[in-house]
């Protein structure tokens, strides 16, 4: 009765999280059904890191880590965020979301109740959510302008960049999963977004590697050939999506000009300065405060780059901590006991962490939910 339910909770959190990112696509953003699913994951969430931290086979460092960096941002939050600021609320709201969904999914892959299986069937759920996401998301943002001006950025390209390693559990049916992969660049092209055209590359590029580590010595021949049609097919159409996108070229030959990084350089510039000069050590040590980039930036804008955040809000703690989930993560990842399959699959989740947490934001992003239940479902296996 105990795994029925378990079966039953791991179905419902899975829908849960389904739901909540089809707001947008299949309903309005900020609706009832929203708020309520996100209540929900939360609360299964909790229950299940509750249930985790009196279980004995969780003493890896990585788990605890996770708990470190969330109650660190949560009490930062608690006694230092100015939440008349609804900019706050949003980042506190997605740190929660993000770090607490690591649980339940860590909880099922130690008992063996989620598989791959279980992930592949919610990555081709969410992979057509996603697309309904991208074009309702570029419907508004044309609707904003008042034109039909083609020459967007689409956020969301994101969104696809996430969902990239779930496609590496396809690896038994390597013509689908390159198919699958063309889709997914695609509309990471199509978004525009420079970060997330290089972290798409730095997945197919792992891509590639995986589709031709991963091939049955049974059939080694047949194996090779459909391995490197599919490979030839990623690159040829990767190739001709890319240059019929000239909004995106002209973008990425802006990288290293002037005014081409879309103010960052001076975000970067405002925060870092804005710590190093403090006269406090306690500032230096500890931050200025829950989301204080949006103040040190002078731009209002939040630092778009992880390592700068943390720095301004919880200092050089809130790095040092960041880092130890990095390190952890890659002594995981060059395990002597890890599969080949899943260590270039672990590999893979952490490149494309580590560049988005440069050029971007993403333990704050929402869209990192999908990277920490990755990370869940492999570090909760390895410890069965």
């Amino acid at each position: 009765m105990i795994r029925i339910k378990s079966e039953f909770i791991r179905d419902f959190f899975l829908l849960l999280i389904i739901i909540y990112f089809a707001q947008g696509a299949l309903y309005p953003q900020g609706s009832l059904i929203s708020q309520s699913s996100l209540f929900a994951i939360l609360i299964i969430s909790i229950i299940y890191f509750v249930k985790t931290l009196f279980q004995q086979n969780n003493k890896n460092l990585f788990y605890k880590t996770v708990i470190v960096f969330l109650l660190l941002n949560v009490f930062s939050a608690i006694f230092t965020a100015d939440f008349a600021r609804p900019l706050s609320i949003g980042q506190l709201k997605n740190i929660i979301f993000v770090s607490l969904s690591f649980f339940p999914i860590y909880y099922f892959a130690q008992r063996g109740i989620i598989t791959e299986k279980h992930l592949m069937r919610f990555f081709l759920v969410m992979l057509p959510i996603a697309i309904m996401e991208f074009y309702s998301n570029q419907a508004e943002i044309m609707l904003f302008r008042g034109n039909k001006d083609v020459n967007l950025v689409n956020n969301v390209a994101y969104v696809f960049v996430y969902l990239i390693p779930y496609v590496f559990f396809f690896k038994q049916k390597k013509l689908a999963s390159s198919f699958l992969m063309i889709i997914i660049l695609f509309f990471i092209i199509q978004g525009a977004k420079r970060g997330a055209l290089i972290a798409g590359v730095i997945g197919a590029i792992f891509f590639v590697y995986y589709q031709l580590k991963t091939i049955e010595k049974k059939n080694r021949v047949k194996g090779y050939f459909i391995a490197i049609v599919s490979v030839i097919a990623l690159c040829y159409l990767f190739y001709n999506f890319y240059q019929s996108n000239e909004f995106l070229i002209s973008r990425m030959e802006m990288i290293g000009e002037e005014g081409g990084s879309s103010g960052r350089n001076t975000i970067y510039a405002n925060i870092f300065n804005s710590w190093l000069g403090s006269d406090s050590f306690f500032n230096l040590l500890f931050g200025f405060g829950f989301a204080s980039s949006v103040v040190l930036s002078r731009t209002g804008n939040f630092a778009h780059n992880d390592w700068l955040e943390l720095l301004s809000s919880l200092g050089l703690l809130g790095v040092i901590v960041y880092g130890v989930l990095f390190y952890a993560a890659l002594k995981y990842a060059f395990n002597q006991k890890l599969k080949k399959d899943i260590k270039i699959l672990m590999l893979v989740v952490i490149s494309i962490w580590f560049f988005t947490s440069i050029v971007s934001i993403n333990y704050a992003s929402p869209n990192a939910v999908f990277q920490s239940m990755l990370l869940a479902y492999i570090i909760g296996t390895k410890t069965n």
